[in-house]
């Protein structure tokens, strides 16, 4: 799971090699076995130590477990840190941090899934996600926003209720073709783009309708 390997880098463990590929494991065994099924046990063995060295990183698996979720949605919020130089076209801009955002969910495949579970049981999950969806959200209100002020866009709705709906689009059906075929996903990733363009009003399309809204 090379992605979570490339998080944990970003998120508190800094460049402590040991910390990444033993995250990186448990990343794996969580998707493949789901939480109760991924035991202290068999994430020491996947990464070749015992339990107790483990327990010097993690004292338990809640705890190995906020940690990987915490590396995945930096990695989601750092996807979308597209680079930007003046005068770029927005369509350009906008479809860069669609697809970066939409291919990390496919990347993550059913660790995403678990994490959502896990968020309705796990209050320290529950503000990971809510914290990340957040933070994803007013991304795009400022995008939107300013668009808006430049007179580059014409949005069709005020443009916090069109972001939580392009947002929440982009995010339920991503999820919902994890396991779908390659070409398929990139269908929609182009759709979907297509939609906020016209959403926005980056074209002047600037009618809401109700199939991609819902």
């Amino acid at each position: 799971m090379a992605g979570l390997e490339e998080a944990c880098a970003v998120h508190e463990f800094g460049n402590d090699a040991d910390r990444c590929a033993l995250l990186d494991a448990a990343g794996r065994c969580f998707a493949k076995l789901g939480y109760e099924r991924t035991t202290m046990a068999v994430i020491a063995s996947s990464v070749g130590i015992s339990v107790s060295e483990l327990s010097t990183y993690f004292p338990s698996r809640e705890e190995v477990f906020h940690a990987v979720s915490a590396s995945v949605f930096d990695m989601f919020l750092e996807a979308q840190r597209i680079p930007v130089q003046p005068g770029t076209d927005p369509r350009v801009v906008l479809g860069a941090a669609t697809a970066a955002f939409i291919e990390s969910v496919f990347r993550f495949g059913r660790l995403f899934t678990l994490i959502e579970d896990r968020a309705a049981v796990d209050p320290v999950v529950k503000e990971q996600l809510e914290t990340a969806h957040g933070r994803v959200l007013r991304r795009y209100i400022r995008f939107i926003e300013g668009l808006g002020q430049t007179g580059a866009a014409t949005p069709c709705a005020e443009p916090a209720q069109l972001a939580r709906k392009l947002s929440d689009a982009q995010w339920s059906g991503a999820e919902r073709l994890i396991d779908a075929p390659k070409d398929e996903q990139q269908r929609f990733i182009a759709d979907i783009t297509a939609a906020s363009e016209r959403f926005i009003g980056i074209g002047g399309v600037t009618e809401l309708t109700s199939r991609t809204a819902s």
